[in-house]
């Protein structure tokens, strides 16, 4: 299956609002439209605790596995959208 990055942005968008949603009700950004050109560090400020839960979310929604350091230049959710499809193409082979 070929995913396109605007699919997965979407789906990505869609993923950290319910996430933000069911785990951080208190956070002012739990309300925020997630878009696809969303910084997730200076827009939402999440915290290595909350990126790594909703990682954990995306690799389980995705089927694949993703490597931290590839997440190092990652800010919006296009930018993880491609991460995540580099992870999947990996998976395929």
């Amino acid at each position: 299956m070929k995913y396109s990055i605007e699919a997965v942005s979407e789906t990505l968008a869609d993923i950290l609002t319910q996430y933000l949603k069911n785990n951080w009700v208190n956070s002012p950004f739990c309300r925020q439209k997630i878009k696809p050109t969303t910084n997730m560090v200076t827009e939402l400020q999440l915290d290595s605790f909350q990126v790594m839960e909703f990682m954990l979310e995306v690799e389980d929604h995705f089927d694949v596995a993703i490597d931290l350091e590839s997440l190092s230049n990652t800010h919006t959710i296009t930018d993880l959208a491609g991460v995540v499809i580099a992870a999947h193409s990996e998976f395929v082979g």
